[in-house]
């Protein structure tokens, strides 16, 4: 009798563990298949490259985040650089239901220089041609630096006018590097 209830218990336990190897290698083969699937996901998106603008909200003093994609074959994005292609796209934005560009109307971007973590961004006249309040300055120069600073890899970046450093654009103080700023969004 001993002998048939330890032979029910180790068959029993035979049975279990063969169960769960099962239940193992089910879960390996699901994961791989999930590997799989997930490569060929991301080979199918490789030619596209996601970038964010900060509009500025129409009738509200705020920056919003807004995420925009582009094959890297499209004609835009060829011979440029990506921080060029974003803040031509950032200074060209056309107004798309509450949001518009924050960057004065009539700038151009002249130059966009890269030294190690930093961007130069060099903009014309135009940028500081147009009166405007302090509060509107700060979204105008935090739209070209957070759009900038986004891109992996630049922490900073200096906002020139006509190749020279911008000392102050209307009561901001702008002689010094930007980091990403902080403060420009609306309350969540």
């Amino acid at each position: 009798m001993i002998t048939l209830v330890l032979s029910l218990f180790t068959g029993c336990k035979k049975d279990d563990d063969a169960s769960e190897l099962d239940l193992g290698k089910a879960m390996d083969e699901n994961q791989a298949e999930e590997a799989i699937n997930n490569t060929e996901i991301q080979e199918e998106t490789v030619n596209e490259i996601e970038y964010i603008l900060y509009l500025r909200y129409k009738d509200k003093p705020f920056l919003y985040d807004e995420l925009f994609s582009i094959n890297i074959d499209d004609e835009k994005f060829k011979d440029k650089s990506i921080e060029e292609f974003i803040l031509e796209e950032l200074i060209n934005f056309e107004a798309q239901g509450e949001f518009i560009s924050p960057v004065p109307k009539g700038t151009k971007l002249l130059s966009v220089e890269r030294k190690e973590n930093s961007v130069i961004v060099n903009l014309s006249k135009e940028f500081t041609g147009k009166k405007m309040s302090s509060n509107d300055a700060m979204l105008a120069i935090g739209g070209i630096v957070n759009s900038v600073v986004a891109i992996p890899g630049n922490e900073t970046a200096q906002v020139m006018v006509e190749g020279k450093k911008l000392e102050t654009f209307n009561g901001i103080k702008a002689s010094k590097p930007f980091y990403f700023l902080e403060g420009l969004f609306p309350e969540k």
